[in-house]
């Protein structure tokens, strides 16, 4: 009988930079301003795909994204999210993997403790970027009673990298079934 060990390893601050400069990852634009000891922090797009109240959503539609959203670019100017909002947002930068390494996402305390929930997928798969680095959408609540003003280019996710046991065989931008390779807005599905 064979016992399976699982154990995750993170990247430490060192290890990013190291991977960022043998462009095992990409970050466009990138800072080492937002490195910190094991995770990059991501900021906000102008970009935001909306829901229209009242609608029926049917995951079934072949055109979800006409039917019952709009997008908006808010350029310098904040989004304002209502209580109870769903939004779609988008990552300023644009990030590529190598098939060595998987991404998790997670959002920062400081804007859940403003009542905006950031969840992003959690997995950004190796290989991902690859073909054409590529925007993270980001799904994002607001749990709030009052009303929250979303800055572009405030820091929104922290992305933490895990290097994989071996590389993966086929990277994601590379599987036929891959519904977001170098998506450069948000999109539902």
């Amino acid at each position: 009988m064979w016992l399976i060990r699982v154990t995750t390893r993170m990247l430490s601050d060192v290890d990013i930079l190291e991977a960022i400069k043998s462009k095992e990852i990409v970050i466009t634009p990138f800072d080492p301003e937002v490195v910190g000891p094991c995770s990059v922090d991501l900021k906000l797009d102008s970009v935001f795909r909306i829901y229209s109240p009242g609608e029926p959503v049917d995951f079934r539609s072949e055109n979800l994204e006409g039917q019952h959203t709009k997008l908006v670019d808010t350029g310098e100017d904040p989004f304002m999210i209502l209580p109870g909002q769903f939004i779609l947002a988008q990552t300023l930068e644009k990030i590529s993997l190598s098939k060595s390494y998987a991404g998790l996402l997670e959002g920062r305390s400081s804007v859940a403790r403003l009542g905006i929930i950031v969840h992003a997928a959690g997995l950004v798969n190796p290989g991902t970027g690859l073909e054409k680095p590529s925007k993270l959408t980001l799904e994002i609540f607001c749990e709030n009673l009052s009303p929250v003003l979303l800055h572009p280019g405030m820091k929104i996710v922290q992305l933490m990298f895990v290097p994989l046991t071996s590389p993966s065989k086929m990277g994601y931008d590379q599987r036929p079934g891959s519904h977001y390779v170098g998506q450069d807005k948000p999109e539902i599905g």
